[in-house]
């Protein structure tokens, strides 16, 4: 084959596979933070719109023993309570913006209304107080995934220009991979 033709080949092979790879793992997600500056109250709502249904969305999100790694900068996940108890989640995270390094150790409470809500509040840890929920809802081929906390940061809570921005993101990271995972293991099970 000339070489003219084989680059020409692979330019159409790429551009044929990238809009559809690049379909398959970027799902846009939406985050916004609302910081009182008076209490320093944080105040967040996420949403991801994910090509799947409702058991794999909600197989992803009470899957806690994995979450570490589905998550960024999460290095550790799992349930400590004992099984009948009401369940009760060990994190472990390290949150850096810019110079500030923020070590987390959460331990929240998890309240589970299958398959459509996840209701968590915080128990212990380093940061003030944290509640919120994750919301599953159905539309067309899809389920919507709506993410609310509202967190009271303790007495040290560093705060750096532009943080609302770098919370938004951080958040829509953590929705993507979030529907990533769903739409990997949504594509393991179709696999024949």
């Amino acid at each position: 084959m000339p070489r003219r033709s084989f680059f020409l080949t692979l330019f159409i092979a790429l551009t044929c596979f990238l809009p559809l790879q690049a379909t398959a793992l970027q799902l846009p997600a939406r985050a916004e933070v609302d910081r009182s500056m008076l209490t320093g109250k944080i105040d967040i709502q996420a949403f991801i719109d994910v090509p799947a249904d409702l058991p794999a969305a909600w197989e992803v999100l009470t899957d806690y023993n994995k979450l570490a790694e589905i998550v960024p900068d999460m290095e550790s996940s799992r349930i400590v309570s004992k099984p009948g108890d009401p369940i009760k989640v060990y994190q472990r995270g390290n949150k850096s913006w810019l110079l500030v390094n923020m070590p987390l150790e959460l331990v929240f409470r998890m309240d589970e209304t299958p398959p459509s809500q996840i209701r968590f509040s915080l128990v212990s840890g380093n940061i003030g107080d944290m509640y919120g929920e994750w919301r599953l809802y159905t539309f067309g081929q899809g389920v919507r995934i709506k993410y609310v906390a509202h967190m009271k940061p303790g007495l040290f809570s560093p705060r750096v220009p532009g943080d609302s921005l770098l919370i938004e993101s951080d958040i829509e990271n953590m929705m993507q991979s979030i529907g990533q995972e769903i739409l990997r293991r949504k594509n393991q099970t179709t696999r024949p």
